[in-house]
């Protein structure tokens, strides 16, 4: 990058800052999604490919950035990338405790938070942080973001124990959740799952020959193909990764 291009991209981007500071825009529709909805976790056993990611800031050396922070990303209107777009922005955590899923170890998708582009060149673009769902750093990528519809809790059914989903990893390598938490589990749409639907956490007792211990009740937040992100309503217990999950049908 040239030291004109670059200076005019620091300026641009002090600029924006300094408009900012004062006013913060709020995030797209969490009046009706909480945004620990938008922050949860998700589970992927395919490395993303997308080519947008933060490449830094107004300040040189400044790499963890914060809401109201402007950031420019790599992508810009040859790219597809308009002014006023808003992106998610994620990364990668190594998470050597999520538990195995379709025979391959998942791989943990966290949600640093999301932005908002304000202008955009050829190939680089600038954009304001929204929210941080906690800090956001260079080289973390984009996704165009897609805000889940608030849905009501489907109720009815009976938990299906004989075909059981389980908890496969939980937000930057957590393993045990309580009322509240969000988790991962492996069971998605394409196994006929809606957001809303109930579910009972427990565990197996004498080596499945024994009654089910019932350790929680849950709901869909959010489906994936793969995978579902469900809160934990209540618990008797710390719900754990590798717990089974009994889908109400």
């Amino acid at each position: 990058m040239g030291i004109a291009l670059r200076n005019m991209i620091v300026s641009t981007l002090l600029l924006v800052s300094a408009a900012t500071a004062s006013a913060q825009e709020r995030p797209l529709a969490t009046r009706n999604v909480p945004a620990d909805q938008l922050c949860g976790a998700q589970a992927t056993l395919a490395v993303p490919a997308s080519p947008l990611k933060i490449a830094g800031g107004a300040e040189p050396m400044k790499e963890l950035f914060s809401p109201g922070d402007s950031v420019t990303i790599t992508g810009g209107s040859a790219q597809g990338v308009l002014a006023g777009q808003r992106f998610v922005v994620r990364r990668i955590v190594k998470d050597r405790f999520a538990h195995p899923t379709l025979g391959e170890q998942p791989r943990s998708v966290h949600t640093a938070g999301w932005i908002t582009v304000v202008e955009t060149q050829t190939d680089i673009s600038i954009a304001r942080i929204t929210e941080a769902c906690d800090g956001i750093n260079t080289g973390d990528y984009l996704e165009p973001m897609v805000v889940p519809t608030a849905s009501a809790d489907l109720v009815g059914g009976e938990p299906d124990y004989a075909r059981p989903a389980r908890l496969v990893l939980g937000d930057e390598r957590r393993q045990a959740g309580g009322a509240g938490s969000l988790l991962v589990m492996d069971r998605g749409t394409d196994h006929g799952l809606r957001a809303g639907q109930r579910l009972t956490v427990f565990r197996q007792t004498l080596d499945g020959k024994g009654p089910v211990a019932k350790v929680g009740d849950a709901v869909i937040v959010t489906t994936h193909p793969e995978t579902s992100l469900i809160r934990i309503i209540a618990s008797s217990d710390a719900v754990y990764v590798g717990d089974l999950i009994a889908i109400h049908r």
